[in-house]
C-alpha cells in the first residue's frame, strides 16, 4: 500500500495541468471544487492502472479507438481554456457563483482530461512494467487492490491540502490577480492543446 501512496502523490504532485485546472475552477467554485476535480483525474488515473494490472489487449487491438479519445480531450482543454479567458476572467457576482457550483461537473472535467490522455495511460503501463520487474511482491494476493487503495490515498494526501489550504491563501488576492491568473492558467492551457493537436502525434507500436 505504502508503494501505492507514493505513486498516488507523486503522479498528483507533478499532474501540473491537473493542478492547474483544480486551482482555476477552485478560485470561481469554492475550494470543494478544486478537490472535485482532483479526485475525477485519480479516479481515471486508477482506471488505467487497474486496465494495466489485468490486461490491456483489448485497447491495444483497437487503437483507432484512442484516435476519437484524443479529440474529446482536446475539446475538454480548449472549452477549459475559452471559459478561461471569456468568462472566469470577468468579476461574477456571489449570488451567481453559488448558482452556478456543480459537483458532478467539476468531478467530469478531472477524469476527462485524464481518460481522454492516452499518453497517461502509456505511462502507467511503463510504470506497471517496471514494478513487476523490480518488485516480486507484485505476484502477491492482492497487490493490486491494495496499490489502488494506496494510490488512492496518496492522491487525496495532494489535492486535499491543494484545495483547503493553498487555495485559502490565493482566495485573498485581488480580483484583479485572480483575472490575470485566470489568463495565465487559460494561455497554458491553450497552448496544451495546441501542442496535443500539432506535435503529439500518437501512435500505438
Amino acid at each position: 500500500m505504502l508503494l501505492g501512496i507514493l505513486a498516488g502523490f507523486l503522479a498528483s504532485c507533478f499532474g501540473w495541468q491537473i493542478d492547474l485546472i483544480a486551482i482555476q475552477r477552485g478560485l470561481k467554485r469554492g475550494r470543494t471544487a478544486a478537490f472535485l476535480v482532483g479526485c475525477g483525474a485519480a479516479l481515471a488515473d486508477i482506471i488505467f492502472l487497474s486496465i494495466g494490472f489485468t490486461g490491456t489487449q483489448p485497447l491495444l487491438d483497437h487503437p483507432e479507438w484512442w484516435g476519437i479519445i484524443r479529440w474529446v480531450g482536446i475539446g475538454v482543454i480548449l472549452t477549459l481554456a475559452a471559459r478561461g479567458f471569456f468568462v472566469h476572467s470577468k468579476p461574477r457576482k456571489r449570488d451567481e457563483e453559488v448558482i452556478k457550483r456543480n459537483p458532478t461537473k467539476n468531478f467530469l472535467v478531472g477524469f476527462l482530461v485524464v481518460i481522454t490522455n492516452p499518453v497517461v495511460f502509456l505511462m502507467w503501463l511503463a510504470i506497471i512494467g517496471f514494478l513487476r520487474t523490480h518488485f516480486p511482491e507484485t505476484r502477491t494476493p492482492w497487490f493490486k487492490e491494495l496499490f489502488l487503495g494506496g494510490f488512492l490515498i496518496g492522491s487525496v494526501l495532494w489535492f486535499f491540502p491543494l484545495a483547503f489550504i493553498f487555495l485559502k491563501k490565493l482566495k485573498r488576492w485581488s480580483e484583479e490577480n485572480h483575472s490575470f491568473l485566470y489568463r495565465i492558467s487559460s494561455g497554458t492551457l491553450l497552448l496544451v492543446a495546441l501542442y496535443l493537436i500539432f506535435f503529439e502525434k500518437f501512435r500505438f507500436s
